[in-house]
């Protein structure tokens, strides 16, 4: 499809905005590279420590279609967060289909300007139903709402204001688009073909190349009436990209349409006629390519030759040389040139205003007025929790923020299973009733339970070999989650404790007993048989037992020698009986300690050495951002400063040692768990 203008001069267009703005990208991305590459390491840190499960790519139009790249590369990736293009315009009109509450989300918002409606009703949105929802603002305009301080609750917020050259002044995002693309790529890709500072600049040459050549060698196309581009993976957001050039700068003079490779056959080929002209932008990975290759001589057979124009590496076959750097997503910038150069050319050639296809009707360069709706709050959740223990029941509702409302302790009633069964019943009526509607509940209680069968083992409950949670689920017609009192305890540490904001959490509780639990992102590691955590059972090493001339003891689980034996309270004072010659409680080993007792003092330098020695065996099992301690022997003044000065010691050289903290709910922490449970459970759709 020759034009018998392609002769005329493209030198021209040159007066167009639009047209220099298209130019400049080489040099914007090379002078960017150096302060880009120090944020985009920042970034990163920032990532890992704050564990995100979802990243959410949002913007609106063309801000929209970068997160679709972004998306289709970025997951190929291995790593807990998976990421999502969620266009504002959908986020804002129904933000049900995406907000997940309980969910460790990062909202990445792209705005050229930052203050079209869709931006400011995101952040807005956000801020009354997702305030905990971390927030990365990428902008070219640093007077907008995306450069500002924007967010209001608990979440973080990092903003990237781009070089106010991006700030395109033409109706067409194109510097903005490339430069924001690159800027994601550069913050979030965990092996980008070369570190950005080399390779913006490596793309910048690529592009000079392109722009040089590309005015006059696309200027041989006749106007078609209908063009389509089509890309595979990231270069199908790029392919949509293009497709919107044309269609924004010819004021749709000619209808364009877009799809990936394989998905055009499917009833979108359709489009196709005499006057259409078929853009396949062919991907660096041969297998993909192979399709696009396939579907190209398809159309071309079927048509003609000149219906098919593919973009790629000319020795593929490609009609129009576009410099390959081996990934599909970084190159993408390559490709979106074409359609840029592309979009200009039949503009002018239309004799439209380049800058301003709609002379200010119909659509304008940032989209405003949109009227906003507030999405309204569901009413405030309430979760109950029951803690079962060996002579008290403990039932406590709490609110959404996950405070207290009201509390009841009975009696634990053991004469039978269904005596116990019985007064746990008594405990959640009166939850519901306190509520005033059917509240989610949780159950926490002494032993384990079997993730897979739902039976417990108890060991001064009469409960074991039962199916507590089936049990009270017929009783009380919903699903009751049960789960062993130490791992909620884990999970309330790690949810809003002193675990919070770390991803693998190990909640320690040291009192009668030694148990815990593991969190990973805010959520318990159940393993196969519901054992995370049961640390109290492992074996002391044999040669700590003889560095303190320490007899082996009997532990309650039928084992002997287990650390249970020697690190619980109980412990504590078996060892004070062993090296002092009489037992003493942990308050008086302290007490007297500190007063200089030479005896009590060794007794609690070796239970340290002994506690040091079972972390490292969880470290080296789990190796745990933070253990957070609980139980009675938590309240030893010191105890988190001492054990990360003797913890010191311990692990192997080279390793950082995670964070000790000591529970930030205390003794309430367990019930709190079970509630968290609950609330797990309900946003699970489980309740």
């Amino acid at each position: 499809m020759t034009s018998q203008r392609a002769s005329t001069a493209t030198a021209d267009l040159n007066r167009w905005e639009t047209v220099r703005e298209i130019a400049q990208q080489p040099a914007v991305w090379r002078a960017f590279a150096p302060q880009l590459a120090t944020f985009a390491a920042e970034i990163q840190a920032w990532l890992k420590r704050r564990a995100h499960e979802e990243i959410w790519f949002c913007g609106a139009g063309t801000s929209a279609f970068i997160g679709e790249t972004l998306a289709a590369y970025l997951n190929r990736a291995a790593g807990p967060a998976r990421f999502r293009a969620v266009p504002t315009t959908d986020l804002v009109s129904g933000p049900r289909s995406f907000l997940r509450p309980g969910v460790r989300t990062l909202v990445v918002s792209f705005g050229r300007s930052g203050n079209s409606s869709e931006s400011l009703g995101t952040l807005n949105l956000l801020n009354a139903h997702a305030p905990e929802a971390d927030r990365l603002h990428i902008t070219c305009n640093a007077e907008s709402a995306l450069a500002a301080p924007y967010l209001q609750g608990p979440g973080e917020q990092r903003t990237l204001v781009l070089p106010p050259e991006t700030n395109d002044r033409g109706f067409a995002m194109t510097s903005s688009y490339t430069t924001m693309l690159l800027s994601a790529l550069a913050c979030f890709d965990p092996a980008p073909p070369a570190a950005p500072a080399t390779l913006l600049p490596r793309l910048a040459d690529a592009a000079e190349g392109l722009i040089a050549d590309s005015f006059n060698a696309l200027a041989r196309f006749a106007m078609p009436e209908r063009v389509v581009f089509l890309g595979s993976g990231p270069l199908t957001g790029t392919a949509r990209e293009c497709a919107l050039k044309v269609l924004e700068l010819t004021a749709g003079g000619i209808s364009t349409s877009w799809d990936s490779t394989l998905g055009f056959r499917h009833g979108p080929k359709a489009v196709v006629n005499d006057r259409t002209l078929v853009f396949v932008l062919q991907p660096a990975d041969p297998f993909t390519q192979a399709y696009d290759i396939d579907l190209a001589n398809e159309i071309a057979a079927q048509f003609s030759p000149q219906t098919i124009v593919r973009l790629g590496d000319v020795a593929t076959g490609a009609d129009i040389a576009v410099p390959a750097i081996g990934n599909d997503a970084w190159g993408s910038v390559l490709h979106v040139l074409i359609g840029q150069i592309l979009a200009v050319i039949w503009s002018d050639r239309m004799g439209l205003n380049v800058d301003d296809p709609f002379a200010g009707r119909n659509l304008t360069r940032v989209v405003a007025g949109v009227k906003l709706y507030d999405l309204p709050k569901r009413a405030p959740a309430a979760y109950g929790a029951i803690d079962v223990g060996g002579s008290k029941i403990e039932a406590a509702l709490f609110g959404e923020d996950m405070q207290p409302v009201e509390k009841r302790r009975i009696d634990t009633r053991k004469q039978s299973y269904a005596d116990l069964l019985d007064a746990i019943v008594e405990q959640a009526d009166w939850l519901q009733a306190v509520a005033g509607k059917p509240a989610a509940i949780g159950i926490g209680l002494p032993g384990l339970i079997d993730p897979t069968t739902g039976l417990s083992v108890t060991s001064n409950l009469p409960a074991t070999g039962r199916s507590l949670g089936a049990d009270l689920t017929a009783r009380l017609g919903r699903p009751i989650p049960v789960e062993n009192d130490c791992k909620c305890f884990a999970l309330s540490e790690a949810n809003g404790g002193a675990g919070e904001g770390y991803r693998t959490v190990f909640g320690l509780i040291l009192g009668t007993g030694v148990g815990g639990g593991v969190c990973v992102n805010g959520r318990l590691a159940k393993g196969l048989n519901g054992l995370p955590g049961e640390v109290g059972h492992f074996g002391l090493p044999a040669e700590r037992i003889t560095k303190h001339g320490l007899p082996l003891v009997a532990c309650g689980c039928g084992r002997t020698g287990c650390y249970e034996t020697y690190v619980s309270g109980p412990g504590l004072s078996r060892l004070a009986a062993h090296v002092a010659g009489r037992p003493a409680r942990a308050e008086e080993i302290v007490a007297t300690a500190s007063k200089g007792e030479a005896a009590m003092r060794t007794v609690l330098d070796i239970w340290l050495d002994l506690l040091c020695e079972l972390i490292h065996t969880i470290q080296l099992t789990i190796d745990a951002d933070c253990i957070v301690i609980g139980g009675g022997l938590s309240r030893m003044a010191g105890l988190a400063e001492d054990l990360a000065a003797a913890f010191e010691a311990h692990k192997l050289p080279g390793v950082r040692s995670p964070v000790f903290r000591i529970a930030e709910h205390g003794d309430a922490s367990g019930t709190r768990g079970a509630a968290i449970l609950a609330r797990q459970a309900a946003e699970a759709g489980w309740q």
